[in-house]
Order: structure tokens, then sequence, then C-alpha cells
């Protein structure tokens, strides 16, 4: 009898110990693991539709996790690398990030528009959804064109949610990504509020920090979140955005991008010389 119980007694204390081993090895190990997976997983959809070189074989390309990062309270993002390559993902192990490591020489033998043609054709692969172009650089002094699109749904533009694909201006492949339009979420288009209203919203508002404001011409529908109200859910609604004109306090030039929610006609968001501001609406 007491052999049996001896026996029961290390049995027990070896499940335990096997459980204790499974949790430890899960908190500090499987995370990395998780995260090299998916990275392998977007590399290797990269190689399959040529957006990098494939001289390289997938077997020689070794990864690693090498950093974290948190705020207070939960992970941001992480960042794994390997010998040629860099990716950032986010909490949810989407890919956010992606960047070759290499430098080259400056060498043009694509043009801008077959450039944003690849570009385009790359994100039907790798994002899959509608989008829009927004801005385009050509920098001499940089080996790649860089596009900016973004988010698209409902035929209505999602202006903060940019997608950025770096295209070789030599060979074409993908020398750069990043994507922030994964994470975000929006409610069905809605139009109660005319544009005259939206304009004359925006102009009251502009006026009310500054000077006499001009409104521009140039109106569009995007989807934007709230960033006024504090205790907004951050869901993006459909908006007017509208540029004024005018001169602040001072007598400076100075042009805001506001934007007017074609819904209830409230103030959700104001780019201020090209830059976020806060301010606070009754």
């Amino acid at each position: 009898m007491r052999v049996k119980n001896i026996n029961f007694k290390v049995t027990t204390l070896l499940i335990v110990l096997l459980v204790v081993s499974g949790i430890t090895a899960y908190k500090f190990l499987w995370p990395g693991v998780d995260d090299v997976r998916k990275s392998k997983e977007f590399i290797e959809k990269l190689y399959s539709i040529n957006a990098v070189n494939t001289d390289i074989d997938l077997s020689d390309i070794k990864y690693e996790k090498v950093k974290s990062a948190n705020n207070k309270t939960e992970l941001t993002y992480s960042t794994v690398v390997t010998q040629y390559y860099g990716i950032d993902l986010d909490k949810e192990k989407h890919v956010i990030g992606f960047a070759k490591k290499d430098s080259q020489p400056n060498i043009t033998k694509i043009g801008i528009e077959e450039a944003q043609a690849i570009a385009e054709k790359y994100l039907q692969s790798i994002y899959g959804g509608d989008i829009t172009l927004k801005s385009v650089k050509n920098e001499e002094d940089l080996p790649y064109y860089s596009f900016v699109f973004t988010k698209e749904k409902y035929g209505y533009s999602f202006y903060f949610d940019e997608i950025k694909v770096n295209i070789n201006k030599e060979s074409g492949y993908m020398d750069g990504y990043s994507n922030m339009a994964i994470r975000t979420t929006e409610k069905e288009p809605l139009i109660n509020i005319s544009e005259g209203e939206a304009k004359q919203k925006a102009l009251e508002t502009f006026e009310s920090y500054n000077g006499e404001g001009i409104v521009s011409d140039n109106i569009q529908l995007v989807y934007c979140a709230n960033k006024i109200e504090k205790t907004s859910d951050n869901i993006q609604e459909l908006c007017y955005m509208i540029t004024v004109e005018g001169n602040d306090s001072d007598g400076k030039k100075i042009s805001w991008k506001i934007f007017v929610n074609a819904d209830n006609n409230t103030v959700f968001n104001i780019l201020k010389n090209g830059f976020e501001k806060e301010v606070k609406t009754n």
C-alpha cells in the first residue's frame, strides 16, 4: 500500500511539473514562435508574387524576434528580423511593417507610373481590400518611390488609414511596406448634412480660433474617427474634409483641414498645417 502511495505521489508531482513547464514554455517561448511563424508566412507571400528578390533560398532565411514594444498596459508591436529584412507585427500578429535591410545605389530603370502599377499589384495580394492613392514621393537621393494609399470602403477613403509601399526604382521590388489600416472599424455612410452646412461649421470653427477664413472649393467625403471627444470609441464615420485658409492671431498664414461629420455636423478632427490639433467643442 505504501509503495502505491509513493508511486501516486511521484506521478502527481511529475504531472504538476509538466504542467508548470508547459506554462513556462508557452509564456516565454510561444509568443516569439508565433511572431516568427507570421513573419515567415509574410515573406513566403512576397516570394510567391515576386515582390522581393527570390535568388535567396527561403530555407536559408533565418528569423529572430528581437524586441517587443509595450505601453503601460499591453503589447503594442513586436519586431522580427532576418539577415535581409525587418518585419513589424501588431499585438494581433498582423504584419504592419516591412523593410529591406541593405541599401542600394540610386539607379532608375522604372518610371513612376509603372512603379505605381507594381505597388497596386503587390497590395492586391498582401492587403486585398480596396485602396485609393493619396500621395507619391520621388526623392532623387532615395533608391525607391514612396506611394501612400488609403483604405477604401463604400466608395470613400479612410483618410488616416495609410498603407505605404516603397518600390525600388531599378528592380521594381518592394523595399518597404507599412499598414495602419488593419485595426479600424467603421459605420455605414450616413449623409444628413449638406455640403453648405458643413462648410459653415468648418468656417465657424476656424474663425473661433483665428482670424477670418476662406473655405476651399476642394471638399471631399472621407472616413475619420472622432479625435476631439476624449470618450470617443474610435469608430470611423463619414465626414466632410474641408480646407480653410486664413491668418492666425499673429497674422501668420495658416491652413486647416477640418473634418465635419456628415450625419450630425460634429467636428471630428482638425489638422493644423498638416498636423492633428486637439480642440474642445461645445
